[in-house]
């Protein structure tokens, strides 16, 4: 009896120790992998969509606020920046250290869910590989919400295994995750529709069909309740419904115009440039519509023209949406705001537990291996049910729209434990001899491999490398640091002298150093390499302007007019050089096509009097 009382108590110890090691290591190596990235240009000058997170948590934080309209994002990270700045004063070295601190509880969820669903060994080894999973880690420390809505799946899974049938509490805290998933990422509320299979398959059996619906009911209304606020608040500055966010038709259209290649966030036709592509997207819904349009209005009309694409390109739309599904699955691990693998260069962690030639490791490895591990567990279903649910309504969100990278990030906690568990029932198979069994298991694999590998994206390594360069060479510039900004541009050249953004960005340094004739010819040759960017005519007329040539620089903005009918900084450029040339009735008539096109930007309403004043 004194020996199983012991046994107890050593198994108690390792129960609790498990988890607490896991959370320990995990955050330790994420120190170690945050002490090592600092050496990034971008991680004190964060560009892209951290840049654009850190503007808003700056706006957020500001007497002003954020401006009268209804959120283009969900809000949720924005506000925890917000939060999270104004704790550590702004430094962006403990917002990551805070970020990692909580994302070295994904481990221990992994873990948790693990024991729940299989048994201590594969909860145990499946955990070990989320604490060196390399995007865990690259996701921990960015200024993106990845981490925080792949913890809250897990958790709002997790939860599920452990709904009490007999407490309202317990909907209650599911309506709250669900909610506040929704709030971090919208696509996320497709779950709950699919949430009443579950109810019915799991609860209904111990509960009865009026209850069941009852809890239904609850964690619905309850999910509403969470998000209500920011409903409320949108309605409240703009008098326009939007729910949480109302970006989701223009993405919607990213994803399915027949012109789309699944992947990539940009419109076709539209200023690739983050604040020029999105006042774009709206001037050509409104110019469409003949009329200005609430911000839901700009979102109905992108989701109009997606289904008037499908219906005109139907067999497009079939094939994209077949890519869409193998780009899920393929190993690469596709950019949407910087290239993860560019985090090799720094970080020797990274180097060793990510790569990308002749195999995609580690997605490559881990999505045959979980479909396997799937495949395996359809004969304990019910079990699985909440995850496959949430398998199907999440991964089949980004199918619907776009794939990348970091919108896959949710899903991988779940692979890793269905590919363990597929390792795990291998080996069984093995010692039992099952050849026909294990034969067959490694032809799919082998298949799934091959597909899971294969280079669907079809890159320009050489573009790649170039895009990798400006990347850095903007953080540079960004902060004037104008030597090694340049070196950063001069290698995206010489990488890819085809790359018009290297050239560009290149003039934007000579530029500043007063290098006219440098900045004109570069600009000239990102023109001539892309004309289809707006900037690099703008800054070739801005230096024009500079060198005192008005002429020159009305013919190039002209031709810029153009080329960008709906830019309305366009126009108002060319109404300010107008106006410097003596053109006060041209002025005139260009700034107030920028108004039309943009009238909510101050800018233009301020060099529209000056104008009148001048006139009159």
């Amino acid at each position: 009896m004194t020996v199983n009382i012991k046994n107890r108590l050593s198994q108690n110890q390792i129960s609790y120790l498990i988890p607490i090691l896991l959370f320990l290591a995990a955050l330790i190596i994420r120190l170690l992998y945050l002490n090592q990235i600092e050496s990034i240009p971008i991680f004190d000058n964060p560009v892209m969509d951290e840049k654009y997170h850190i503007e808003l948590a700056e706006q957020i934080n500001s007497d002003e606020g954020l401006p009268d309209e209804p959120f283009f994002r969900a809000p949720m990270y924005p506000y925890l920046l917000a939060s999270l700045s104004k704790l550590t004063s702004g430094s962006l070295f403990w917002i990551r250290f805070i970020q990692i601190l909580l994302g070295s509880l994904l481990p221990l969820l992994i873990y948790l869910l693990g024991l729940k669903l299989f048994n201590r060994q594969i909860a145990f080894w499946s955990a070990v590989a989320a604490l060196f999973y390399p995007t865990f880690l690259y996701y921990d420390s960015s200024l993106l919400i990845t981490f925080l809505i792949t913890l809250l799946s897990v958790f709002l899974i997790l939860y599920l295994y452990r709904y009490n049938s007999n407490s309202f509490i317990n909907p209650i805290t599911v309506g709250i995750l669900l909610g506040a998933a929704g709030l971090a990422r919208p696509n996320i509320l497709l779950l709950g529709p699919f949430l009443l299979i579950w109810i019915w398959v799991i609860l209904k059996p111990k509960i009865g069909i009026k209850k069941a619906l009852i809890h239904y009911l609850v964690i619905g209304l309850t999910s509403i309740m969470i998000i209500l606020p920011i409903t409320i608040r949108n309605y409240q500055v703009s008098g326009d419904f939007v729910f949480i966010a109302w970006q989701g038709g223009m993405n919607f259209y990213i994803g399915n115009n027949h012109q789309s290649t699944g992947w990539s966030a940009t419109l076709p036709g539209i200023d690739k440039s983050w604040e020029g592509g999105y006042n774009e997207a709206i001037a050509f819904a409104e110019q469409n519509k003949k009329r200005s349009l609430k911000k839901s209005e700009v979102s109905d009309f992108w989701t109009q023209e997606t289904i008037r694409e499908i219906k005109e390109y139907p067999s497009d739309f079939f094939q994209l949406l077949i890519k869409k599904i193998r780009l899920l699955i393929n190993g690469y691990e596709i950019p949407n705001n910087t290239n993860i693998y560019l985090a090799k260069d720094y970080s020797p962690i990274i180097d060793i537990l990510l790569f990308n030639k002749y195999i995609y490791f580690p997605f490559g490895i881990l999505i045959p291996l979980a479909l396997i591990g799937i495949a395996f567990s359809l004969k304990e279903w019910r079990k699985f049910l909440p995850i496959y649910l949430f398998l199907f309504a999440y991964g089949g969100s980004l199918v619907l729209f776009f794939v990348c990278a970091r919108f896959r990030q949710p899903l991988i906690p779940f692979f890793i434990l269905f590919a363990v568990y597929a390792v795990y029932q291998i080996i069984n198979q093995i010692k039992k001899k099952e050849m026909k069994n294990l034969l067959l298991i490694v032809v799919v694999l082998l298949l799934l491999f091959a597909e899971s590998n294969h280079d669907i994206l079809n890159l320009n390594q050489q573009r790649v490398k170039a895009e990798d360069y400006h990347l850095l060479g903007n953080s540079y510039l960004e902060h004037n640091n104008l030597a090694a900004a340049e070196t950063e541009y001069k290698k995206s050249i010489i990488a890819d002298s085809t790359f018009a953004r290297g050239y560009n960005n290149l003039g934007l340094v000579n530029g500043r150093r007063s290098k006219y004739i440098d900045a004109a010819r570069n600009f000239e040759k990102a023109i001539q390499l892309d004309p289809n960017v707006v900037e690099s005519y703008m800054n070739y007329a801005t230096i024009e302007i500079i060198k005192g040539d008005f002429i020159k620089a009305i013919q190039i903005l002209e031709t810029t007019k153009q080329r960008f009918p709906l830019n309305d900084f366009v126009m108002l450029k060319l109404g300010m050089t107008y106006f410097q040339a003596g053109r006060l009735e041209d002025a005139k008539i260009a700034v107030e096509q920028a108004i039309r096109l943009n009238p909510n930007n101050q800018q233009n309403q301020m060099v529209y009097k000056q104008i009148l004043d001048a006139i009159n």
